[in-house]
């Protein structure tokens, strides 16, 4: 394919296909139209935060934040030493406008955010994002533009007439937005002003830029607005339908201005296609959309940037010209990978440092790609500012102004030092919040945790804090900043209302309008904190409960919180999680259905259903259900891997493979899908050198981690010396000489259990309690007897000695079919898949070819709160004379905690049927866990009997409290 001459992007802030849609099928937006007809669209998804002035520098640099140094609205001056507008002297690597120039091409850019001062482009044109922006209503007073505006200078007298001032406008202007502005007392109702500023604004932009496209050269072209997120902010909650807390008049007055926006936007748009010529290639996108619906919130976070809960997952994407495909869609593209997509186009290589890719299912004839390293290790005059860049701090302070009234940031203190603080620390927050998209989670909790540390009263850091220590497994820490969040909350609630109270009664003669923006700002805050609602507590607290793989509990949590009105997309997925946990496939099927009701683009909940059909072994609507998912949200590893197992079950092996690699891509350490892309080029594909490729990865990775175990020299007792994430394989190879047992010595089997039941758990969990319950309820025991009752175990260990070497030894397993053994809850993950063909089996008949098959399993795990469990281990070592583990109590119950996550992911990623059992209730009541044993293993079992063998004067390690 080559070049095209020309590109135009045009940049809508907020634009959303569900505002669209309806538009385009009554006629109303014919430019677009033409576009669509003429092109491709999809969905664009979004990074978080959802922060305007981060997302367009990931769309214009590829990167996510952390990655280009734009982290919010303001930044502190290093200058002055107070506050300004966010401007792109913090980005640090180069735009792909940067990128262009350095190759040759003359670049337009307008009004991109953020874009002041405006970048130096040889032969090229920017003007920044100050622009347009009118500091009053005043249109007879001054207008000057401020130094930096406008590149090169010699257009800024020029550029300076074609802005609007908002001032200027007149009924004409407004009445096809508001066609009953004349009934409005403006004194009163100050709405008019923000659509008059959000017009002039727009219409300036759109002058400037007719402006250039006819007036300079260019080969590529950038134009943002931001007036339809202003709209939206402004208006959405007015849009059709009426939503039952807006009144009747409020509803007839400004129901149509969003339409009158989108209208407005596409008349701009055909303007700006027709003068850059049928030959120029159009992209047209959003950073992210803006719920129109019954999903619109009703209430706006008292934070910083809380107006962003408004904005939703995906904005539009639209993409015209030569050698583009024509009346297609194309999926799983997201913000960041416009800047690739567009030096594609161009036939420029892509930097290896981009976490963008491009969206080659846009062209007709897929282009080469082609990479480097980094552009920002490439010299070129590329127009980037040169070191030491000043801005006049009067102007910052105006411009500052201009964001506090347009909603942006909140109002700062007048104290410069406490400004600047507040400033880093919402800097640091949202750099945090980025991590937390990217699944960096560690760096995410280390700057959660010092924030919270500093300002223990921003309930916020406190929740995001306890969100990462979850997705570290880190299940103690999260529990433990739970209390004190909770702790906190009860602190500063109460201030809050006494702060309240003073602030009502030293305001009570003023009207709320007539408060001073700082005063009004306080009010909200105060309020918000003084509310000691419960539900934030149960949604963490359930969130936590699942982590810990405890659906049950956490699902009678949830269960409330839906009684109490909550009934989002996102929450009912999450109610879907937890039955899926359980193995609830109905409810959660039916969760999963409720949360698309609600949005049928809620990718999570397809993914949910592609995990149910798999289990129900519906493959092909399993396949769909993931291609829905990974079709809207295209980074999710776990999905393209359950793409890929449904397509291999279909015998779709090339694009099972091509789904598998996408999530290894991805997530390279995802080993289960290493795993089974070995299976398939080794068994289906017939491509040897692939499978080879996928095992030394593996290899690789395993290698990797005991490398890390080794490094962080954490004893191999508690933490196992690995864990693997899948199925291992089961290889000849790999197969250890067989441990020595007389077969004949074992107590015959059951015949009408053709499963092996393993109980298993932490050592004293309870395990041998368990044992001794099921071989009293006629199930027989795998055990040798090697290790003799005493005083920690009277009635024995039930141990079996080969079973204990299981990670180098498998041999043994075919005979665990119809008895019940004991296994260490970190040998659980080394269990050879079923079916698998156990080699040099011993002492078994061959006329059955399933004796010498791993059989399928049965798990009893036994649960016991870790205190009593390292109080139980402690005893039993000193009795003994033996000494432990060298670590701190705590560090082995961290280890602990994160040795039975691991497994709980494994068990449940291999669905092995478990039944989790609490030590506590065989001893309180041991005939209701008969009773679920029965149920459980669906077996004849002698429950009385089972009832009677437990001894509750055993329990001697109790938790005190």
């Amino acid at each position: 394919m080559s070049a095209p001459r020309k590109v135009l992007l045009v940049g809508w802030d907020s634009a959303d296909w569900k505002v669209i849609n309806p538009l385009l099928d009554a006629g109303k937006l014919p430019h677009l139209e033409q576009l669509i007809n003429g092109g491709i669209i999809g969905n664009l998804a979004t990074l978080y935060p959802v922060l305007s002035p981060m997302l367009w520098t990931s769309i214009a640099t590829g990167k996510r934040p952390m990655k280009h140094g734009i982290h919010g609205f303001a930044e502190p001056d290093p200058h002055t030493g107070g506050v300004r507008p966010i401007t792109n002297l913090s980005r640090k690597t180069k735009a792909v406008w940067n990128i262009l120039a350095q190759n040759g091409k003359k670049c337009v850019v307008v009004g991109w955010w953020p874009s002041h001062p405006a970048e130096p482009l040889p032969e090229g044109v920017m003007i920044s994002n100050h622009y347009q922006r009118a500091p009053n209503l005043d249109a007879s007073k001054p207008w000057p533009m401020a130094p930096g505006t406008v590149y090169p200078e010699r257009l800024a007298e020029t550029l300076a007439e074609l802005r609007v001032h908002p001032g200027e406008l007149d009924g004409s202007h407004i009445f096809p937005f508001i066609p009953k502005a004349a009934e409005i007392d403006q004194k009163k109702d100050r709405r008019l002003e923000g659509l008059a500023k959000t017009i002039a604004d727009c219409t300036s932009i759109q002058s400037a830029a007719t402006h250039l496209i006819r007036s300079e050269p260019w080969d590529f072209m950038a134009v943002y607005f931001d007036a339809i997120d202003h709209f939206g902010h402004g208006f959405m909650r007015y849009h059709p339908p009426r939503q039952k807390w807006i009144t009747e008049k409020d509803f007839e007055l400004y129901s149509g201005v969003i339409e009158a926006g989108y209208r407005y936007h596409d008349m701009m748009l055909g303007v700006l296609m027709a003068m850059a010529g049928p030959d120029t290639t159009v992209l047209l996108m959003s950073d992210h959309g803006f719920h129109p619906d019954h999903l619109r919130p009703r209430v706006i976070p008292m934070e910083p940037a809380g107006p962003a809960v408004e904005h939703r997952h995906y904005g539009i994407f639209a993409l015209k010209g030569p050698g583009i495909k024509k009346d297609e869609r194309v999926h799983g593209a997201t913000v960041l990978d416009i800047c690739p997509t567009l030096l594609t186009l161009f036939g420029l290589p892509i930097g290896r440092d981009m976490d963008g890719k491009p969206i080659v299912t846009a062209y007709a004839e897929t282009p080469e790609i082609k990479t480097v390293p980094s552009w920002d290790e490439i010299p070129g005059r590329d127009g980037s500012h040169p070191p030491g860049t000043k801005l006049d701090a009067g102007d910052a302070r105006e411009a500052l102004k201009q964001l506090e009234a347009l909603g942006y940031i909140q109002p700062l203190p007048e104290d410069a030092e406490k400004a600047t603080a507040e400033t880093q620390q919402e800097l640091d927050y949202n750099l945090a919040c980025a991590h937390t998209d990217a699944n960096q989670h560690a760096a995410a909790a280390k700057i959660f945790s010092e924030l919270w540390q500093a300002r223990p009263e921003e309930h916020r850091y406190g929740a995001k804090l306890i969100s990462s220590q979850m997705a570290l497994v880190r299940f103690a820490e999260a529990r433990a900043s739970i209390e004190r969040l909770r702790a906190n909350r009860k602190k500063y609630g109460t201030e809050a209302r006494a702060g309240l109270k003073k602030l009502r009664q030293k305001t009570k003669d003023i009207k709320p309008e007539d408060m001073k923006p700082a005063e009004q700002m306080e009010l909200r805050k105060l309020a918000a904190r003084a509310s000691m609602s419960p539900l934030p507590m149960l949604q963490l607290e359930a969130r936590l409960l699942l982590a810990e793989n405890k659906p049950a509990e956490a699902l009678k949590i949830l269960k409330k919180l839906e009684k109490s009105g909550r009934t989002q997309p996102d929450f009912y997925a999450q109610m879907g999680r937890c039955s899926l946990s359980a193995k609830n496939l109905r409810e959660a099927e039916r969760y999963f259905k409720k949360a698309l009701e609600l949005d049928p683009e809620h990718a999570y909940a397809h993914f949910g259903l592609a995990q149910i059909r798999l289990a129900q072994r519906r493959n092909f609507e399993a396949a769909g259900e993931a291609l829905t998912s990974v079709g809207l949200l295209y980074h999710n590893p776990a999905a393209h891997f359950y793409l890929g197992i449904a397509l291999h079950r279909l015998g779709k092996f090339p694009r099972a493979a091509e789904a598998l690699s996408v999530c290894v891509a991805q997530n390279p350490g995802f080993l289960p899908a290493h795993r089974r892309l070995v299976l398939l080029y080794e068994n289906r594909l017939k491509k040897p050198q692939k499978a080879a490729e996928h095992r030394e990865k593996i290899r690789a990775l395993l290698e990797h981690r005991r490398a890390l175990r080794q490094k962080i020299k954490e004893p191999a007792a508690p933490q196992n010396a690995g864990l693997p994430a899948s199925d291992p394989p089961v290889e000849k190879s790999k197969v250890a000489a067989p441990a020595k047992f007389d077969p004949a010595t074992l107590a015959p089997a059951r015949a009408d259990a053709p499963f092996a039941t393993i109980v298993s758990g932490l050592p004293r969990s309870g395990t041998s309690l368990m044992m001794q319950m099921l071989t009293a309820g006629g199930i027989p025991p795998l055990q040798d007897g090697h290790r003799p009752a005493d005083e920690d175990n009277p009635r024995g260990y039930f141990e079996f000695a080969p079973a204990k070497n299981t990670r180098a030894d498998i041999t043994w397993m075919p005979h665990a079919r119809g008895r019940v053994l004991k296994l260490v809850a970190q040998l659980l993950p080394f269990l050879p898949p079923t079916g698998s063909k156990i080699q040099n089996g011993t002492g078994r008949s061959q006329k059955d070819k399933t004796e010498n098959l791993v059989p399928p399993y049965r798990i009893i795990f036994m649960e016991r709160s870790l205190e009593e469990v390292l109080a139980s281990q402690n005893v039993m070592l000193a009795r003994h004379g033996r000494k432990g583990a060298a670590l701190t109590p705590e560090k082995l119950r961290g280890i602990y905690e994160q040795q039975l996550a691991q497994v709980d992911e494994i068990l449940e990623r291999r669905k092995l049927p478990v039944l989790r059992v609490k030590h506590a209730d065989c001893l309180r009541d041991p005939a209701g866990v008969a009773v679920r044993v029965h149920s459980f293993l669906n077996l004849p079992l002698d429950q009385p009997a089972m009832t009677a063998s437990v001894d509750a004067s055993l329990y001697r390690q109790r938790k005190r409290n």
